[in-house]
């Protein structure tokens, strides 16, 4: 196995936990990315659901 000092260890968590982080933060990231969409998705198609609605009582 390769033998490795304490401070290459270390080095290597760090690496390791930024690389965690990242992959996790970017992941979050993504998944409130895809609710804001949807969220905005819907509040346009229940304003447009109404405006049919108000249209179709209005003639």
């Amino acid at each position: 196995m390769i033998d490795l000092d304490q401070e290459t260890w270390i080095y290597l968590a760090i690496i390791a936990v930024f690389l965690a982080y990242f992959l996790w933060n970017s992941r979050k990231a993504k998944n409130i990315k895809k609710q804001r969409k949807n969220r905005n998705f819907r509040r346009r198609y229940m304003e447009r659901k109404k405006e049919k609605e108000s249209d179709s009582l209005a003639k």
